[in-house]
């Protein structure tokens, strides 16, 4: 999955990470309407939507007439219902590509680069025991204060400014950030975790020796749009949303 979206983020690469952002987004807005088309029973939903039309018209065209207006009204309601359970298979086999494709850009385009003008925290989590040997200095990055260590639940925390998009501090099995090329992930934890925690957590790389877990907080990053800060999710929904409205028309699917 990080390879194809590699490859999909390939031509952005040189660009800043909003445009990354928007062409996933759109790909994957037209990709859910089509799957939305493929697997919903677009004759009877054809067929409600005209019926519940009719009968909200009727409602209209019989407000002298109580009963007949109530009538009306609970065979609406009756069509909503059945209207519902026909998305609710379609909107079930979107989940799940929707929760992958929305991991990936967590881990692509949700956090600010490591550099020396944003402040970063990590805890790191060992196994069995801290380590008694010297740490000294990590290889990429800075430390901005000393190492805090809890020995009862064997954590080390500190706070570090990376460099140039990464923080490497191999004694203590850090390698934190990415290149810097929009699109790319940015590693903030590790965790010894099997398939289905990657497909979900590609942020997570995999703990290694003694290392139980790692887990930073990296400030999250905004994008400018019309004037107000959109995160990564928001950017996601209405500019997915736009194109899957846009496919729908194109593609003649009744949702």
């Amino acid at each position: 999955m990080n390879t194809l979206f590699d490859l999909l983020l390939k031509p952005f690469q040189s660009l800043h990470p909003l445009w990354g952002l928007m062409w996933i987004s759109a790909l994957a807005g037209v990709m859910m309407i089509l799957v939305f088309k493929k697997t919903s029973n677009q004759q009877a939903i054809s067929s409600l939507r005209r019926k519940m039309g009719s009968r909200a018209l009727g409602m209209l065209l019989f407000l002298e007439s109580p009963p007949t207006v109530l009538k009306l009204a609970f065979n609406l309601i009756v069509d909503n219902f059945i209207y519902l359970w026909h998305l609710l298979k379609p909107m079930l086999i979107i989940t799940i590509p929707f929760i992958i494709i929305a991991a990936q850009l967590d881990a692509r385009y949700s956090r600010v680069p490591l550099n020396a003008g944003n402040l970063s925290t990590v805890t790191v989590l060992w196994e069995n025991s801290i380590p008694e040997n010297e740490t000294g200095e990590p290889e990429t990055g800075t430390l901005a204060s000393p190492i805090v260590t809890i020995a009862d639940s064997l954590e080390q925390s500190f706070s570090f400014y990376g460099e140039n998009g990464l923080f490497s501090y191999s004694s203590m099995g850090l390698k934190l950030g990415s290149a810097g090329s929009s699109g790319s992930i940015q590693i903030r934890g590790a965790e010894k975790s099997g398939l289905i925690q990657a497909l979900l957590r590609p942020w997570n790389s995999n703990a290694e020796g003694e290392v139980l877990s790692i887990h930073s907080h990296i400030e999250e990053i905004n994008y400018v749009i019309l004037g107000g800060r959109w995160g990564w999710f928001t950017v996601f929904l209405v500019f997915s949303s736009l194109w899957a409205i846009v496919g729908a028309v194109v593609f003649k699917v009744k949702v």
